[in-house]
């Protein structure tokens, strides 16, 4: 049989106080998690608002749709490969400059964009280049940028492909050698499966002269 020491006077004065700091300790201990709670709680209200207005849902779609790729980007992915590079390049009247090269293309970025790093030689010097060709869904057109180590910018254009897709033209603008704007025009036509030709023309007065092609050759 257990025998429990009745209180002493002291010890009854003193149980309520501490059932007060006992419970005080306990509310102290959950403000923190009720404080947590609260804020999520906000949080996934403000959540569901957003969700439940239909302006944010319509613009979400939007941008989700622009970020797509569709057979516009798909049409670019005959390109891809490893390829042999002829180049010819005319500085001024008489027979072009011919080099050799080589030249990796993939599709990048979710098959948004074509991947082009070029290898080779220009006036005797190793050249190195490298290039991204995609299609903008917000302007319905073909993009390209351009840089190498021939140059210190960065050259960009843009332009449409046939309906057949064997022929993307593009136009650039950009800087000649003497400081004054100059046009470009740039087509990509596929010959077929194992081979396409790029050619590059300036546009002056109404005339193209052309200055550069390249035939790509599936290595």
């Amino acid at each position: 049989m257990i025998r429990t020491r009745p209180l002493t006077p002291f010890h009854a004065a003193l149980a309520p106080g501490m059932l007060v700091t006992a419970l005080a300790l306990v509310m102290l201990a959950s403000a923190p998690e009720t404080a947590r709670a609260a804020a999520a709680d906000k949080t996934a209200a403000k959540a569901a608002e957003k969700k439940s207005d239909p302006a944010h849902d319509a613009m979400m779609a939007e941008m989700m749709k622009l970020a797509t790729p569709g057979a516009k980007h798909g049409a670019l992915r005959a390109l891809q490969g490893t390829w042999k590079t002829v180049t010819k390049s005319w500085d001024g009247p008489g027979e072009p400059t011919i080099t050799e090269g080589t030249s990796e293309h993939r599709m990048v970025m979710g098959g948004r964009y074509l991947e082009q790093r070029m290898k080779g030689t220009v006036w005797g010097q190793p050249f190195e280049g490298y290039g991204l060709t995609g299609y903008d869904n917000r302007k319905n057109e073909y993009v390209v940028m351009w840089v190498d180590n021939t140059t210190t910018w960065i050259t960009t254009g843009s332009g449409h492909m046939d309906e057949a897709g064997k022929e993307l033209i593009v136009k650039a603008s950009d800087l000649g050698p003497d400081g004054k704007p100059v046009e470009y025009r740039m087509v990509t036509r596929l010959v077929d499966a194992n081979r396409h030709v790029f050619s590059m023309s300036t546009i002056a007065a109404g005339q193209e002269q052309l200055i550069m092609e390249i035939t790509y050759t599936r290595m």
